[in-house]
This record gives C-alpha cells, structure tokens and sequence, in this order.
C-alpha cells in the first residue's frame, strides 16, 4: 500500500505543485473516515500510514493527496490493501457469522454417474432450504422434525412428490457454508488473485481430509465468498456455488412442505429408524419392497443361502438394505442387495449405469454392468452381510478380489452384486439366471 501510495502522490504532486493550505482538511477527512471503524491492528496501520506519507511530503503533496485521498479510503475501509487483496481469512469467517440464509447457484459435475442439472438454492437455516432446478421443478427440504419432509413439485405437469422419511431428523444440513466457517485460518492457504467481472477475488484453498479439496474466492470489500469449488476427490465429482445472495428476502411460504392445489400427489415413506439385523425369509423382502423382488433358486454351485435385514451401509445404516447371501461351492461368498428406490432417482440411477462397461447378457434380458468405485462398493455390502451374519462369512476375510456389479433385470428392477472373490462370465450369467420374482402367496 504505502509504495503505490508514494508514487501516486509523487506523480500527481508534480503535476499541481505547492499548497500547504489544505493539509488541515486532508487530515480531518482521514480522521473522519476511520472514527467509526472497529480499532483493529490492520484499520490502525492503514490509518497511521496514511498520514505519516502526507505530513512527510506536507505542502507540496497535500493537493494530491486530496484527489486520491478518496479512493485511498474507500479502498481502505475494510483493512484491504490497494489491490484489495489483503484479506485474512479469520475476515470472511467472521462476515459469514453475521448471516443466517443465503442463496447461490448449485452446479454439480462428474466424471462419471449421472448428469445433474443446475439449481438455485434458498438456505432459510439449516434445516429447511428450497431448491429451484433448471429443468423447472421445485424442491423443498424440512428437516427440523423427527419425520424429515423432502417435497418435489413439477408444475408443468401439475404433479408432486412427497417423500417422508420418518426417523431421519431433526437435523441440519450439511451446508457448505457451514464447512467453510470451521477452516483455521492456520490450514487455509492463500491463493492470490483473480478477475471476475471486473472485480479482483482474493482466493483460498483448505484441505480438511484426503476427500474433500475447497477453493473459496472471496470480495475483497464484502469479506463474503463469491465463488466456492469443492472438490469430492474420492467421488470424482465437483460442486460449484456462485451467484451468492446473503440474507436474501423470500415470503416464508416458499419454504412450506404443504402441495399446492390442483397437484397429483404420490407420497413415500422411507423408515430411517435404527434396523435390528435378522435373518428374513423371501416373502419378507416382497412386503416390504416397492418394486419387484427377487431370490436365487436353483443354482447348482451354491453350497448355502442366507437372507438378512440390515442398515443401509450405503446410507450410513439408515434405511432397510435386503441382503441375499450365497457361499459357493469354491468359498466364493457373494451378496445380492436389494432396497426401494424412489422412481426418480432410479430414472436417473439408470442413466448413470448405462454409461459403464456391459459385461453379461443373460438369456433372459437381465443385464450386469461394471461399478466405477465396486471395490468400495463391495466392501460395505459384505461387511454389512458378514456383521448380521458373521457365521455365514468372516469379514476378517475380505478379499483385494472383491468387485461389484449392477443388475438390471428384464422388468427394470435394479440390484447389486458384490462378490468376495473373481467370477467368470459363465458364473455370472448362471447366477442371474437362477434369480426369480418372489410372488405373493
């Protein structure tokens, strides 16, 4: 600050030369400008620094510094340097205290799974947020009961969907914003600057684990982020917030869980209470599935067959997970994981699965596709299976062969396959043979 500030007053002071009958107001405005700032280290220094430069060039100085002396100022006003860079990041956690709701734009992309579309999103608190989706639905989150209450409205179609998760709240939302106020300004690296429509960001990078890399681009001025990229690097995936909105003004209603009338409402309920692990018979997973159901019958090579009610590993144990346990003849053990799926989800659910590699076409129609992450995948289906029935499998004995795969049955019935060990192409098409509808008796 101080070296741009000389040369911009050695230049303008050669240009309109001697007059030491202003320094008294030069040195009042400075007074006035800075009287009604908090007293921090950095206001006091820019304040000090200020004047000492005036007072050291006095007359011949004082009428240029009356010309820059409000621009100085107002770049000064919130402890910035004269690029408005200088901004510590102990500032804009600070500034992010003072707002309860905000409103940003939310774009999501992959390297692989499916295509999100682009959303508004209205924080009102943690607890309820309303989304508004390019493709023109609506959607709106309250979390603040013990039944969460997610509302999907499609007014083109005049349509709704109101999912009920009983068990799953109260809760808050894992908000970005609120990840962004617990960095430590030790672990937050500063990134420079950049242009953004005219305006230079001051950037910062936080790493708070091996899974998650935040970039947030902040104004200068407003100490508020302008632009956050998080990176999910064990997901492949990246969401990006800009168009920041804080405290912005909404009417309360647009965060009510009631449909409208006119609406076609088709109502789920998911159960996210704690799920007691127990053995379950065919006939159980029919009941309580909201779509076909299916159960191995006869496959020669399978010595034993175990079915289990879990937790949903895949949900962090909430939710109901039906397992379909099968030790081969080899000691192979593979598990077949059924569980509802909203009808949305598994449109989109199935354009993700599409993308990846076919591997076996069963004479039936079923298809088996490659996982990106099976491994993974694998390991909390198999761990899940082997805790609600650790003497079908040990899960000290989880394999480094353990893969996944996705079956698409003919009816469009969407499973999981994770095997502990390799299977042949032959083994695979012979298991998803052998699975049959469970039909009421």
């Amino acid at each position: 600050m101080k070296d741009d500030l000389e040369k911009r007053l050695d230049e303008l002071g050669r240009a309109i030369g001697p007059d030491d009958s202003i320094v008294p107001g030069v040195m009042k405005r400075i007074d006035e400008e800075f009287a009604g700032r908090p007293v921090g280290t950095e206001t006091l220094t820019n304040k000090l620094s200020i004047r000492r430069l005036i007072m050291s060039r006095f007359t011949r100085y004082a009428a240029a510094a009356v010309i820059i002396i409000a621009a100085l100022i107002g770049i000064s006003q919130f402890g910035g340097s004269i690029d408005g860079a200088n901004v510590a990041w102990g500032q804009v956690v600070e500034q992010l205290n003072n707002y309860t709701k905000y409103k940003c734009r939310q774009r999501v992309v992959r390297q692989k799974g499916p295509e999100l579309p682009a959303m508004q999103v209205y924080h009102l608190n943690l607890s309820q947020r309303r989304q508004e989706v390019e493709d023109g639905s609506i959607h709106v989150i309250d979390m603040r009961g013990e039944v969460a209450i997610a509302v999907e409205l499609y007014p083109d179609k005049k349509k709704a969907t109101v999912t009920k998760l009983i068990g799953f709240g109260p809760r808050k939302d894992p908000d970005i914003i609120e990840m962004v106020k617990r960095f430590e300004q030790e672990s937050t690296e500063k990134l420079g600057t950049k242009k953004k429509d005219g305006k230079t960001l001051q950037g910062f990078r936080h790493r708070p684990n091996e899974y998650n890399d935040f970039t947030v681009w902040v104004d200068p001025d407003t100490k508020l982020p302008v632009e956050i990229e998080l990176v999910h690097t064990g997901q492949g995936q990246t969401i990006f917030l800009d168009q920041f909105e804080f405290d912005f003004e909404l009417d309360p209603s647009a965060f009510s869980t009631d449909v409208p009338d006119g609406y076609e409402v088709k109502t789920i309920i998911q159960d996210y209470r704690s799920v007691e692990a127990k053995e379950i018979t065919a006939e159980d997973i029919r009941s309580e599935l909201n779509h076909t159901a299916y159960t191995v019958d006869k496959l020669a090579w399978a010595k034993k067959i175990s079915m289990v009610q879990t937790g949903n590993p895949l949900m962090r144990n909430k939710g109901k997970v039906y397992l379909t346990g099968i030790l081969s003849d080899d000691g192979n053990v593979i598990v077949i994981d059924q569980s509802n799926m909203h009808s949305d989800y598994k449109e989109a659910f199935m354009g993700w699965i599409v993308k990846e590699e076919l591997v076996v076409e069963a004479d039936s129609g079923a298809k088996l596709y490659t996982h990106p992450n099976g491994s993974e995948y694998a390991r909390l289906l198999l761990k899940s299976f082997g805790k609600a029935n650790p003497e079908f499998f040990d899960i000290k004995n989880l394999s480094e062969e353990r893969f996944t795969r996705m079956i698409v049955m003919s009816d469009g019935t969407i499973m999981g396959l994770s095997a502990n060990k390799a299977m042949s192409n032959k083994e695979l098409q012979e298991l998803v043979e052998s699975l049959i509808e469970v039909k009421a008796n």
